[in-house]
């Protein structure tokens, strides 16, 4: 006799919970919103509570994944109809049982991938069938799955036979050196990229994790020597990288010498493991300037050219640091250079721009003659005019005026500066000069 427990559950009208229900409704939520996505919303779908839109299914799944989410999941659904005999479901169940025990598909194998579900590889065991495995997982542009694929073929194949499958296969190389990479398996990645003939690549990984993890100069040098040895010194090996190793050990040899040289000085405990520009601004305060003989590190221009800065980069810095140390005579050696066919006549030339050169030298308190100089670079007169006045430098303003023959303005600045002055004679003298030639000139223009 059933109890009143039973009639409750047996009963039609009392509707149980069922999760297989949750799972059509998530179906039939998905389906809503690819209709949406082909333009067959209405009011109701468009809008999600109260005068809030729900956000396009596109901006969160593309199309393609989720019609493969439909497929699976239709394909995964088990539902017993209702109303059959025990020995009709107790079949359904065998033939489920059944489906379970054939071997999967690799299009359904990598289907579970990419959607994250449980599933075993170990029924691929022929080099056939891993290979057809890998190449279904590239062929889906999951990255997520060709790494678990590639994880799987490198624990269950052969180094050898595991590189040689993947040297034909870019795209698992890819996600498979960044997951090494990442975990610092620094040395399967290196063996795997020397396997595939990327030599440089190797070096640089080499470079950014045992050279770089380290503040140790000694211990940086050595690895630094092997890693040069190892990979430049090999035939095909990139020389651009090559180079770049070579000039970083001689900068680091050139630092620690200094360190020892000094006794330990507060300078060159300074640069010690820095940069070449800060090494250049080093060198630049310890160099007797014009002593040209030296052949050395020692010799800021040498140093630039072993290490390939630009001329810009070297004047700028050179002019910065001689100008802080107000060692103003050192600017003939920086910026003169010897004419090609005349080595005894000298030019000045300067690759920085000359504004703001300029202002840089007015901020560390050049004297007026310094500025002058390069003023006197500035070929547009109306330019070197605003600039005269925004350094303030008085001589400069009157020869920027001269070249534009402003005798008006000329008279008034003349005006403003203190009489028997050097500045004030000086602006007179110019304006003198400026009268006769006004003067000749109007003359020639009578003949």
């Amino acid at each position: 006799m059933e109890s009143k427990d039973d009639d409750y559950w047996n009963d039609s009208a009392n509707k149980s919970f069922n999760f297989d229900e949750d799972d059509v409704a998530v179906l039939e939520i998905a389906t809503n919103n690819k209709r949406t996505l082909f333009g067959e919303d209405t009011a109701s779908e468009a809008n999600y509570g109260t005068g809030q839109i729900e956000l396009p299914l596109h901006t969160i799944i593309s199309d393609e994944n989720l019609e493969l989410i439909l497929q699976e999941q239709s394909r995964n659904e088990m539902t017993i109809p209702k109303g059959i005999s025990l020995e009709e479901e107790v079949k359904l169940l065998r033939k489920k049982i059944q489906e379970f025990n054939y071997a999967p598909s690799t299009e359904s194998v990598v289907r579970k991938l990419i959607l994250g579900k449980p599933c075993s590889l170990e029924m691929f065991r022929s080099m056939a069938e891993k290979e057809q495995l890998l190449d279904e997982a590239i062929a889906s542009g999951s990255g997520n799955a060709i790494l678990k694929v590639t994880l799987f073929l490198d624990q269950t194949l052969k180094k050898k036979l595991f590189y040689t499958l993947l040297q034909t296969r870019p795209e698992a190389v890819y996600h498979y050196v960044n997951y090494l990479s990442l975990r610092l398996k620094v040395t399967e990645c290196t063996d795997l990229l020397v396997f595939l003939g990327r030599h440089h690549e190797a070096s640089l990984l080499q470079f950014s994790i045992f050279v770089c993890s380290t503040s140790n100069l000694d211990i940086k040098r050595q690895r630094l020597k092997k890693i040069y040895s190892d990979y430049f010194s090999q035939p095909g090996a990139n020389s651009f990288y090559a180079q770049l190793v070579a000039n970083y050990m001689n900068l680091l040899e050139y630092q620690m010498g200094e360190l020892h040289s000094s006794g330990g000085g507060s300078k060159a405990v300074a640069i010690q493991d820095k940069s070449v520009l800060e090494t250049l601004n080093y060198v630049c305060g310890k160099y007797k300037w014009g002593d040209t003989s030296l052949q050395t590190n020692d010799n800021p221009f040498k140093l630039s050219e072993y290490h390939q800065v630009s001329q810009a980069q070297f004047e700028w810095i050179a002019l910065n640091e001689r100008a802080k140390q107000q060692a103003w005579l050192d600017f003939d050696h920086i910026f003169e250079r010897k004419a090609w066919l005349n080595l005894k006549q000298k030019s000045f030339k300067i690759n920085i721009p000359i504004d703001r050169t300029i202002l840089r030298l007015h901020a560390l308190h050049a004297p007026d003659p310094v500025l002058n100089t390069f003023l006197a670079k500035v070929e547009d007169p109306q330019r070197r005019l605003a600039l005269a006045r925004k350094v303030q430098s008085k001589h400069g303003i009157v020869d920027a005026l001269v070249l534009l023959k402003d005798r008006a303005e000329l008279e008034a600045y003349r005006s403003t500066l203190d009489s028997g002055t050097e500045e004030r004679l000086y602006a007179e003298n110019a304006l003198k000069s400026l009268n006769n030639k006004w003067k000749s000139d109007a003359m020639k223009l009578i003949k």
